[in-house]
């Protein structure tokens, strides 16, 4: 197996059995099992599952402080109709990318205790929320107001994963951005 499509492999096994396991009993052997590699293989790219699971974390949280960075970039200067719009363009890119890695998340947020991807989530969002508030007209306790959304939003999140994903992602975009702006609900 090429060294690149091993580390993949891995990763792809380890989140397999993260939607049938909780990440206590999941063992190198089951992820070499899986994944189709030696133990030697699992070692040259991981130190212990601990270091996998911190990769794939890693690299969706990336992925998602980018589209935090994003949505303030597209949103700053720019008059309240345009914010508007583009929030829910954003939206619309966050549930399709939950949708293509939906064994990830619904494995990770439904059957695992992972307070630290939570945590960051919850992090990166306030930050994000808090610059998108800049560019809209002023609001009174902005901080309570990012900590009720985001709790809306984590709660829409779960619902929508332990439901299977039915919705699609435009219209899962529609009820956030309903949720947010207090309309059509």
């Amino acid at each position: 197996m090429i060294r690149g499509n091993a580390r993949h492999a891995i990763i792809k096994s380890m989140v397999a059995l993260l939607e049938v396991e909780k990440f206590d009993y999941i063992t190198i052997k089951q992820i070499c099992a899986e994944s189709g590699v030696h133990r030697s293989t699992f070692y040259a790219h991981f130190e212990d599952k601990y270091q996998l699971m911190d990769t794939i974390q890693s690299y969706h949280m990336r992925k998602y402080h980018r589209l935090m960075q994003y949505t303030k970039n597209l949103i700053e200067g720019n008059p309240l109709a345009t914010v508007k719009q583009r929030l829910l363009q954003v939206f619309r890119l966050l549930f399709k990318y939950m949708y293509r890695f939906k064994t990830y998340f619904m494995g990770l947020v439904l059957t695992q205790s992972q307070y630290k991807l939570v945590r960051d989530y919850i992090q990166f969002t306030k930050e994000g929320y808090s610059s998108i508030l800049e560019a809209l007209p002023q609001l009174q306790h902005t901080t309570y107001f990012i900590d009720y959304t985001v709790g809306g939003q984590l709660a829409i999140i779960y619902s929508w994963l332990s439901g299977d994903c039915k919705e699609d992602s435009a219209q899962m975009a529609q009820i956030l951005y309903n949720n947010i702006f207090k309309i059509n609900r």
